[in-house]
């Protein structure tokens, strides 16, 4: 099959842009409220009243008149009589006469002429519905004013944020049985090889177990996405191509978002991820990206969809994931922030990198208490006996024109995970 013109390596900053301009929200779709834990809101929340309405107490004790209490002292209290408690959902509509209180609960709104509350532990019983004071209290003491918590029309939660259990409690407060989410991204992934094999079946001679497409299927979840297991394809473009129609839509399934192919996205003589993508009519916008591990993902788009060839060996596929399919699957969801946390750290051991690329290096950092932190390259070689993608939870990042590194350097290490 004829190959597309070659287009020029990019630097990963210049091919991350590239992505992400070619990704827009995707429409938004109602759900429960219940069902919309990490999803991405489409509307921003506000608050539909003041909370509380109106005063309300902070303790368990007695709601009165806080001028009432002038003079109290524990040589001299000042007594007031109770006939009535207000529990918590209870309202009171008469006012409280002078000289009298009402005996309130935690989160009761407080009734007409009071505007104080006297803790229970501050006050001296005795007996038949009366109490003491012996110490004078402000006018709105132990007292949640109204508006406190928030005021009606505040922001609650912006347009484009991720839905958190608190963010749940949030919508639940505010009587919302409904919410306003954007659709997450379908990402179909297909791993491209002869020498595939399920987990499961006899390997014959030079196959291998395939693992990156459960791994990278795994984290679709983890990031919002809603992956679609297209399964395994030998060398041969002619299937390529019919499982590709079908990720399109072009045959019976839906259209995909997002489809990523693992392996074949080299320029061997039975790489032909490229070549198939032309026949479908998609446009090529880089092959190539000058970054450590990954270089030779592709990126390409048909209306509707977004490709990345990302290559077949689980390290490279996982890294080029992180840092450029990523970014885009939260673009697609609609997030606010597509960037993840960052901090920095001292290296625990020197690094050396070859220039004009931009490095990430998984890394496992190291968090003691109030000390700096420290950071620990996983590198070939490392003493370290996992794979350094289960280890990582944190990516160093170094820029072109980093060439080497010292034991103590300071360094920018992302955050591994979903950022929510």
């Amino acid at each position: 099959m004829p190959r597309a013109a070659p287009i020029p390596s990019l630097a990963y900053a210049e091919a991350l842009q590239t992505v992400l301009a070619h990704c827009a929200p995707l429409p938004a779709e109602t759900v429960p409220f219940d069902g919309a834990v990490g999803r991405v809101l489409a509307d921003a929340l506000h608050a539909a009243a003041d909370e509380p309405p109106a005063p309300r107490s902070a303790m368990d004790g007695f709601a009165l008149r806080g001028a009432e209490t002038q003079g109290a002292a524990a040589g001299q209290p000042v007594a007031f009589t109770y006939r009535e408690v207000v529990g918590a959902g209870h309202v009171r509509t008469e006012p409280v006469p002078p000289g009298e209180a009402v005996r309130i609960m935690t989160g009761a709104l407080l009734p007409p002429g009071v505007d104080a509350v006297a803790k229970q532990e501050d006050t001296q019983p005795q007996g038949d519905g009366r109490f003491a004071v012996t110490a004078p209290l402000r006018p709105g003491e132990n007292v949640i004013a109204p508006g406190a918590i928030q005021r009606a029309g505040s922001l609650l939660l912006g347009a484009g944020s991720v839905v958190s259990p608190q963010g749940l409690a949030l919508l639940a407060g505010q009587g919302r049985a409904a919410c306003a989410v954007r659709r997450r991204p379908t990402v179909g992934l297909l791993a491209l090889g002869d020498e595939l094999v399920e987990p499961g079946r006899p390997l014959g001679p030079g196959q291998l177990y395939v693992s990156n497409l459960y791994g990278l299927e795994a984290l679709c979840a983890r990031y919002g996405a809603a992956p679609r297991r297209l399964g395994l394809c030998a060398d041969d473009p002619q299937r390529i191509e019919a499982v590709l129609r079908d990720a399109l839509g072009d045959a019976s399934g839906p259209r995909c978002d997002v489809v990523l192919t693992l392996g074949g996205s080299h320029e061997g003589d039975f790489d032909f991820a490229d070549a198939v993508l032309a026949r479908l009519g998609a446009r090529l916008h880089f092959r190539r990206t000058r970054i450590n591990m990954g270089g030779s993902t592709l990126f390409a788009t048909r209306p509707g969809t977004l490709f990345f060839g990302l290559p077949g060996t689980p390290m490279a596929s996982w890294l080029a994931f992180e840092v450029l399919v990523r970014p885009a699957l939260w673009k697609l969801a609609g997030r606010a922030v597509l960037e993840r946390p960052r901090l920095r750290a001292r290296l625990t051991q020197p690094l050396q990198a070859r220039g004009e690329r931009t490095h990430f290096i998984p890394a496992w950092l190291r968090l003691a208490g109030e000390q700096e932190a420290a950071v620990q390259p996983l590198l070939r070689g490392s003493p370290l006996a996992l794979p350094a993608s289960v280890l990582a939870d944190g990516l160093i990042h170094l820029p072109p024109e980093v060439r080497a590194l010292e034991a103590g350097d300071p360094v920018a290490v992302e955050l591994l995970g979903d950022g929510a």
